[in-house]
């Protein structure tokens, strides 16, 4: 199913490292490749149905120590709730709807796929 375009950061972003960072904007299935053919430049890929734990951030943009905290909250629900992430952290860019003259950005999302926890061995 096609969806809103997001970012997913493999490392951290710094002044020392670009991360690697990866766009992404998800596209129906069946013009995924007609999609591919018109950007030979770009990766082709898919990815499995999962679940994602998000924090939506509205239009407000973390920076620096902000992010840390938004991550932490996140990381930190997920291993409170026995799941594992599945990944890096991703950042969602919720379109905008309605007039874009009116100044308006786009919304923001945090989240982090997620995979089960690993059982842990009986005592």
């Amino acid at each position: 199913m096609p969806g809103a375009p997001f970012v997913i950061y493999h490392g951290e972003v710094s002044e020392d490292s670009d991360g690697p960072v990866e766009w992404c904007w998800p596209v129906p299935a069946d013009q995924a490749a007609a999609i591919a053919a018109r950007f030979p430049d770009l990766t082709r890929r898919t990815e499995p149905a999962h679940q994602e734990a998000f924090i939506h951030l509205g239009q407000t943009r973390p920076t620096g120590a902000q992010w840390q905290v938004v991550g932490e909250t996140l990381f930190g629900w997920a291993r409170e709730h026995d799941r594992m992430p599945n990944g890096g952290a991703r950042v969602t860019l919720i379109p905008l709807t309605g007039d874009p003259s009116a100044g308006r950005g786009p919304d923001f999302d945090f989240a982090v796929a997620l995979r089960e926890a690993r059982p842990q061995p009986a005592s």
